[in-house]
């Protein structure tokens, strides 16, 4: 199997994968920052917005989370393929319609996926601030923008941290899915080579190899940060 692999990386299909591995990366990150605006906004007006706003984002978690998420990427690529190439046609642009269209869907489904996990991961963490902090806050005229920036937003990120780095780790395994819509990501890149190579069960190992790395790394890096943004938080012992 050594021999296998090192035969495959010489052939050049190691560099593919981590070109493969750069474009998961991106794709996680852009989808999951559109996922946390989703989910910050979303927690914000289920917390204190108007009855029907309130229902319109249970309505949106509740849909796309019953859904496959497969089924939204087909949803979202089919749906809009149309409308993309006439645009392209327009802007007579069309060779960089074609290269771009599937990573804003790719970005788009992962955010909408992961947007729906977040609003609950951040109303949870609107709810755990002490209502104590607000109203002394309040109590000694600190402004609205000042208890947002000073009280709020520092611990909801931090009440957050755990929930969110499980939303990132789904995140990153959906993007193999986008695959499908021809994207090379890591698993586009597997199935290419395992295809030119006739050695599908070293590209899948590498490929598996791949997201552990990724997955562990972004997993440490989520506990950095909530060790270093918790400083102060919690009572000592």
């Amino acid at each position: 199997m050594l021999d296998t692999i090192t035969n495959i990386l010489q052939q050049g299909w190691g560099w593919m994968l981590l070109r493969g591995t750069g474009m998961t990366l991106l794709i996680s990150i852009l989808g999951m920052l559109l996922g946390v605006c989703i989910g910050i906004a979303g927690a914000s007006i289920k917390t204190n917005g108007p009855l029907i706003l309130r229902g319109l984002v249970s309505l949106y978690t509740t849909v796309v989370r019953s859904i496959p998420e497969l089924l939204i990427i087909y949803l979202l690529f089919f749906g809009t393929a149309q409308a993309a190439s006439d645009l392209g046609a327009f802007l007579n642009w069309q060779e960089g319609i074609n290269r771009w269209f599937p990573l804003m869907v790719g970005v788009l489904a992962i955010g909408l996926i992961s947007g729906s996990y977040s609003v609950e991961v951040f109303r949870g963490a609107l709810k755990a601030i002490p209502e104590g902090q607000i109203e002394a806050a309040k109590a000694i005229g600190m402004p609205a923008y000042k208890r947002l920036m000073r009280i709020t937003l520092p611990q909801m990120f931090w009440y957050a941290l755990p929930g969110s780095n499980n939303v990132w780790q789904t995140a990153l395994k959906d993007t193999a899915l986008i695959s499908l819509v021809g994207l090379v990501e890591i698993m586009r890149a597997a199935v290419l080579g395992a295809a030119a190579t006739r050695e599908p069960l070293a590209l899948y190992l590498l490929a598996a190899a791949l997201y552990f790395v990724v997955g562990v790394g972004s997993q440490g890096v989520f506990v950095l940060a909530e060790r270093h943004f918790g400083r102060g938080m919690r009572s000592p012992a």
